[in-house]
C-alpha cells in the first residue's frame, strides 16, 4: 500500500506532466480514501482539476471521503448535469452525509439536481431525529418473500446488486413488510435451488427500532458480533438496514464527543474533524469551563486569604504582602491553565489518532491555535480583573491599594501569557512525540499540568519578585 506522501508526489508530477492516464490509473491502484486524502493537501481549485479528470466510478467513491469544504467546493463549480452523474453512483445514506454538512444553498443544488424518486428516499431518512438508528440506516437493501425460492433470490440479487448498500445479509419479509428473518448469502449457494427461503431463513432476528439513540445500535454490533443491523418502525415493518461501516463512524463520533465533554469542551460546537472547526467555534467550546473555572476560583482564593489572616506577624516580614496576595492567584491561574493544556493537547492526540493532520498544515494548527489561544487569554484577563476588583474591594472595605492595583495587573499580565503558552504546549508536546515516533498519548493530563505548573510557578513568582 503506498504512503501518503508519495500519492502526492505521484499526483504532483502527473499533474505536471498533463498525464489524465497517469492520474486515473493512480486512483485506480490506490485505496479510495488515501487518494482523497492526497487531493486534499493541494488547493482547491487544484482538487477539482483533478476530480474532473477521473471516471465517474472513482470520482463518486472518492467524493464520499473529501472533507465537507473540498466537497462543496466541486458542488458549487458542478453543473446540475455533473452533479447529477455523482449522485446517480452515491446510495442514500452518503446523499444523506453530504447534505447534513452543507450550507443551505448547496443543499438546494443538490436537491434539485437529484430525480423525484431520490428526493422521496432522502425524505424518508430526513424526516428522523438526528443521532437515532433511523436518521444513519439506509434504504438500499436486499428484501425477500418467505415463498421466494433460492434460485429467484439469486436472480433478484443479479438483477439489481448495483442498487443495494449491502448483500451478504438478506432480509425476509411478509406481504405486510414486517420482518420474518434473515439469510446470509453463502446460504443461497449452498441451498437447492427450488427450496423457499421460508424453510431455511434465520427467524433468530436482532434489531432496532427508528427511534432508537444511535450509541445504543452501535452497542448491539458489538454485542451480538453482526455486521448488519435491520431497523424496524413501530409495526415492526422494516424500513432500513445498519451496515458495520455506519457504526464505526458512530463510534468513533460518540467517543470523540466523550473525549471533548471530559476536558470542558462543548462537543456541540466542535466538529469531529479539527481544521472544520472554526476559531469563533473553537473559542467557544472552550471558553464557557475555563470562564466557570475562575469564577469558581473565587473560593480558593478567599479560602486562603482566610488562612495566610491566621499566621500571626506574616504580613509584617519585608514585602510579604505582594506574596501572600499573588499565591493564591498563582494556585487558580494553574489550575485553570493546566485545563487549557489538557483541552488542546486532547483534540490534537485524537486529530493525530485519525489522522486528521498533516505536515504541511502544521502551520496552519499553530496559527489557528495561537488566535484561539489568544482569544482565551484576553477574555480569562478580563474576568480576572473583576473577579479580583470584588475580593479586594470587599477585604479592604470598598478601598483597592496601590499594591492591590500592581497585583491585578500583573497577575492579569501573567495570566495572558500562561494561557497562550499552555495552548501551545499542549499543542505542541503531541506533535513532538509524533515526529520521534512516540505515543503522542504520553502527553496526558498528569505531563502537560506538572509542566504548565513549573511554567505558571516561574512567571508569576517573577512578577512578584517585580513588584518587591
Amino acid at each position: 500500500m503506498l504512503k501518503l506522501e508519495h500519492i502526492e508526489e505521484m499526483l504532483e508530477t502527473a499533474l505536471e506532466e498533463k498525464d489524465v492516464k497517469k492520474i486515473r490509473s493512480i486512483s485506480k491502484e490506490t485505496q479510495f480514501v488515501d487518494f482523497a486524502e492526497a487531493m486534499e493537501q493541494f488547493e482547491s481549485k487544484v482538487v477539482l482539476k483533478i476530480f474532473r479528470l477521473l471516471e465517474i466510478e472513482e470520482a463518486a467513491e472518492i467524493f464520499t471521503y473529501l472533507d465537507s469544504e473540498h466537497q462543496e467546493y466541486i458542488i458549487e463549480a458542478f453543473t446540475n448535469t455533473e452533479i447529477k452523474e455523482i449522485l446517480d453512483e452515491l446510495y442514500t445514506d452518503d446523499i444523506i452525509d453530504l447534505i447534513d454538512e452543507m450550507p443551505s444553498e448547496v443543499v438546494k443544488k443538490i436537491l434539485k439536481a437529484t430525480t423525484k424518486d431520490v428526493r422521496k428516499e432522502l425524505n424518508s431518512i430526513l424526516k428522523y431525529e438526528e443521532h437515532t438508528a433511523g436518521a444513519i440506516m439506509s434504504i438500499n437493501f436486499t428484501e425477500l418473500k418467505s415463498d421466494n425460492t433460492v434460485e429467484m433470490a439469486i436472480k433478484a440479487i443479479q438483477r439489481r446488486h448495483d442498487e443495494y448498500d449491502e448483500i451478504d445479509d438478506l432480509f425476509i419479509i411478509d406481504d405486510q413488510n414486517k420482518l420474518l428473518g434473515w439469510i446470509e448469502l453463502k446460504q443461497l449457494i449452498i441451498n437447492d435451488p427450488k427450496t423457499e427461503l421460508g424453510k431455511i431463513m434465520n427467524t433468530k432476528i436482532v434489531n432496532v427500532n427508528v427511534e432508537m439513540d444511535q450509541e445504543v445500535v452501535a452497542n448491539y454490533f458489538k454485542r451480538y458480533d453482526i455486521n448488519t443491523l435491520p431497523v424496524v418502525n413501530k409495526t415492526q415493518q422494516l424500513v432500513g438496514i445498519i451496515t458495520v461501516d455506519d457504526v464505526i463512524d458512530v463510534l468513533v463520533e460518540e467517543s470523540t464527543e466523550d473525549i471533548q465533554n471530559f476536558a470542558g469542551i462543548d462537543a456541540d460546537d466542535v466538529e469531529s474533524d479539527y481544521f472544520e472547526t472554526g476559531l469563533i467555534k473553537m473559542y467557544k467550546s472552550r471558553v464557557t469551563w475555563l470562564s466557570i473555572l475562575l469564577v469558581i476560583g473565587i473560593i480558593t482564593h478567599v479560602i486562603m486569604m482566610l488562612l495566610f489572616s491566621k499566621i500571626p506577624g506574616l504580613e509584617e516580614i519585608g514585602n510579604a504582602q505582594s506574596v501572600i496576595m499573588m499565591i493564591p492567584i498563582l494556585i487558580v491561574v494553574a489550575g485553570v491553565s493546566g485545563n487549557i493544556a489538557n483541552q488542546s493537547s486532547l483534540m490534537m492526540i485524537r486529530s493525530l489518532a485519525l489522522n486528521q493532520i498533516h505536515k504541511k498544515e502544521i502551520k496552519t494548527i499553530f496559527g489557528k491555535e495561537f488566535v484561539v489561544g489568544l482569544m482565551l487569554g484576553i477574555t480569562l484577563a478580563i474576568i480576572n480583573i473583576i473577579r479580583l476588583l470584588i475580593i479586594y474591594a470587599i477585604k479592604d472595605n470598598g478601598t483597592i491599594s496601590l499594591t492591590s492595583w500592581m497585583i491585578i495587573l500583573f497577575s492579569t499580565i501573567g495570566i495572558l501569557i500562561v494561557v497562550m503558552l499552555a495552548n501551545l504546549l499542549g499543542l505542541v508536546l503531541p506533535l513532538v512525540l509524533k515526529k520521534i515516533k512516540k505515543d503522542p498519548t504520553i502527553a496526558s493530563s498528569p505531563l502537560i499540568t506538572s509542566l504548565v505548573d513549573i511554567m505558571c510557578v516561574l512567571i508569576f513568582i517573577g512578577f512578584t519578585l517585580i513588584i518587591v
